[in-house]
This record gives C-alpha cells, sequence and structure tokens, in this order.
C-alpha cells in the first residue's frame, strides 16, 4: 500500500482549469477520491487556510486533534473525537 498523496493529480487539473480560466476555486470543488466515494460525508477535504471553508470550521472544533502532533510532525489529518450523548462529561470521577 502507498501513502496517500490526497490525490494530487486531482488538486492540480482543478488548480490548472482555475488558473486558465481566471477564477477562484469555491469550497468543495475539490474532491479526493476518499471523500467522493464516502456516502455519509465523514470525510472532508478542503483549504484549511481559507477561513470561510467548512474544514477551517472544523479544525478549531475544541474536538478535533491530530495524531502524533507532539512529536512536531505537522501532520496534514485532523480527526474529530466521537461525540457519544449517551457517555457523561465526567465520568472518570475526578
Amino acid at each position: 500500500m502507498e501513502k496517500c498523496s490526497f490525490c494530487i493529480q486531482r488538486i492540480r487539473r482543478v488548480e490548472l482549469d482555475a488558473d486558465r480560466e481566471g477564477r477562484n476555486i469555491p469550497d468543495g470543488a475539490l474532491q479526493t477520491a476518499c471523500t467522493q466515494a464516502c456516502p455519509t460525508g465523514a470525510l472532508v477535504f478542503g483549504d484549511a487556510v481559507d477561513t470561510g471553508s467548512r474544514i477551517n470550521s472544523l479544525k478549531k472544533d475544541d474536538r478535533s486533534f491530530r495524531l502524533m502532533e507532539s512529536l512536531g510532525t505537522e501532520p496534514n489529518v485532523i480527526y474529530l473525537k466521537k461525540v457519544d450523548p449517551a457517555v457523561k462529561e465526567d465520568t472518570h470521577g475526578a
């Protein structure tokens, strides 16, 4: 299995088309193969720098985290912790 390239060929194609047409790329116009194939919409791809993008708002969510971020690897994948309404906030009896 190869490491994910975030479908760089799709990204480049959309960027080149937008440059030729002299337009900006709207949020959601870029889709990786996995986000396009995900029927539940659980995977989101976008420009994390764009303040108006969906991914940017998810990145700022209290549930967001990155794996092994403490190692300074600056991962590009952000996860959201599961929300379980049946579990109370303080379950450790602190």
